[in-house]
């Protein structure tokens, strides 16, 4: 181990080809976020991709909820509903009017005031689909933070009938 003397980060930022500086991991780690516009039946929302300090603030409000009991101490449908609503509070920076109407009259509104099941799972379904989206950037080295990335839901379908369809033991 030595010391040394302080390293100059926008020397390193400057050695960035232009390539690396559009790159969304790249641009993430500079800290900016990536956004995108989502389409629900209950109006459009700004997301933002979760980073890792976001995922942990996930984990900590689903939690606090939780009153810090395990998570096997709920059911299912519970915890799916106290995870979609945590991703969410998380995720969301912007919405519709009736959205930042609620906010303005609570500053502490949740997602868990949303008395609609099938809006949290369709919106949740939307938002993880564009986490998805990103991460699928940074595993196949997409260079641009400006293209679009679609909000569009996957549609995984079975092959020959199911995950292990076609499978031989030969």
């Amino acid at each position: 181990m030595k010391a040394v003397d302080a390293i100059d980060t926008e020397k390193k930022v400057e050695k960035l080809t232009g390539e690396e500086k559009d790159d969304f991991f790249t641009k993430m780690v500079m800290g900016k976020d990536v956004t995108d516009e989502i389409e629900t039946s209950r109006g459009t929302f700004t997301v933002k991709y979760p980073k890792p300090k976001d995922v942990i603030a996930i984990g900590k409000i689903a939690a606090y909820r939780r009153d810090y009991k395990p998570v096997e101490a709920f059911d299912e449908a519970s915890e799916t509903e106290n995870i979609m609503t945590a991703t969410l509070d998380v995720m969301v920076v912007s919405g519709p009017e009736w959205y930042e109407n609620a906010r303005k009259a609570n500053k502490f509104f949740s997602f868990t005031e949303v008395p609609s099941r099938k809006f949290l799972a369709e919106f949740y379904s939307k938002a993880y689909s564009f986490r998805g989206q990103v991460e699928k950037c940074f595993d196949e080295g997409e260079t641009s933070a400006d293209q679009r990335v679609p909000a569009e839901t996957g549609v995984d379908d079975p092959v020959d009938g199911g995950t292990f369809g076609g499978l031989s033991s030969e």
